[in-house]
């Protein structure tokens, strides 16, 4: 908000970080980033010209980050919903493609975030790609959030978390996105994401988003109770899953178990690939893109 030549895009009274890359001609491709809270800056590799092709060939492509989450406009927990998220994301696909369908390229909460507006809004998306999405029902976040997280009182990461809080209080956004970072960096050791100098980038954590996105999904007890899938089967468009092979609880067995939600959903495999495939293997992540969305390009998307 303090810096003016950030490409923005303001809707429902919140100013989104956001660009647009590619003719404004061409059908629309919606980057949905993971979290909540983070941004897309690890995503844009994904926009670049790899083996001679580059989605803006055939795509318009939005990168945003969503309301309160990287460098977007930071708000309080009434408007960290996901039904104001899902109100986000049909005003931008209103704005940039009115009457058309768009395609849906998401990550880790990305691909739990698309699937919740398909559920809502399945006549408004054409196709999607989901890498490494994260569990579409609650039932299944509760089952796998022992695997997904290393809560051990003796790991180095909490005891820099802790130990943090010893120097400042988390009493503004500045200070609680600050926080999270530390915390977010190491917590989830079984995605077997990269590490050091050339680990997946990002600009800054939102840290209410990510708190009341989630607490949004749970009920008064604190336990996850939503679900995305429940009007999927309305869904005809076809959906890509890609998992990296190395990523023990987001990965294959996880999307294995999700692609029947979809009515007509594939998956594909990234030998060698953690949580952040799409940072470290996206030679490989854009070959199957590329892949799955030459049959819409041949027949035309609409």
């Amino acid at each position: 908000m303090e810096d003016s030549s950030l490409p923005s895009i303001t809707i429902n009274g919140t100013r989104l970080h956001a660009e647009l890359r590619g003719d404004p001609a061409k059908p629309l491709l919606v980057v949905l980033h993971g979290g909540p809270g983070a941004d897309y800056r690890s995503l844009l590799p994904l926009a670049e010209r790899i083996d001679g092709y580059s989605l803006t060939d055939h795509y318009r492509i939005l990168f945003w980050d969503q309301r309160g989450a990287g460098l977007s406009q930071r708000h309080e927990k009434d408007v960290l919903t996901i039904d104001q998220y899902d109100a986000d994301l049909l005003a931008l696909v209103d704005r940039f493609a009115p009457g058309q369908r768009v395609t849906l390229l998401g990550q880790s909460w990305g691909g739990m975030y698309g699937t919740s507006f398909i559920n809502r809004h399945p006549e408004r998306v054409r196709e999607a790609i989901f890498i490494e999405s994260g569990p579409l029902r609650g039932s299944t976040y509760e089952r796998i959030k022992g695997d997904l997280f290393d809560l051990n009182l003796l790991r180095e990461w909490l005891n820099d978390f802790a130990w943090s809080a010893q120097f400042f209080s988390a009493d503004d956004h500045v200070r609680l996105d600050y926080q999270l970072t530390i915390g977010a960096r190491d917590h989830q050791p079984r995605n077997n994401s990269r590490r050091g100098p050339s680990a997946e980038p990002a600009w800054r954590n939102g840290a209410k988003a990510a708190r009341y996105l989630q607490e949004d999904g749970q009920d008064a007890a604190g336990k996850f109770n939503y679900d995305f899938t429940t009007n999927l089967q309305a869904f005809t468009g076809r959906v890509l899953l890609i998992a990296g092979a190395r990523s023990e609880v987001l990965g294959v067995p996880l999307q294995e178990e999700q692609r029947p939600l979809y009515r007509n959903a594939a998956l594909k495999v990234v030998p060698g690939g953690g949580h952040d495939v799409h940072w470290t293997h996206t030679a490989q992540v854009m070959a199957e893109i590329r892949a799955f969305l030459a049959a819409s390009v041949a027949g035309g998307a609409q």
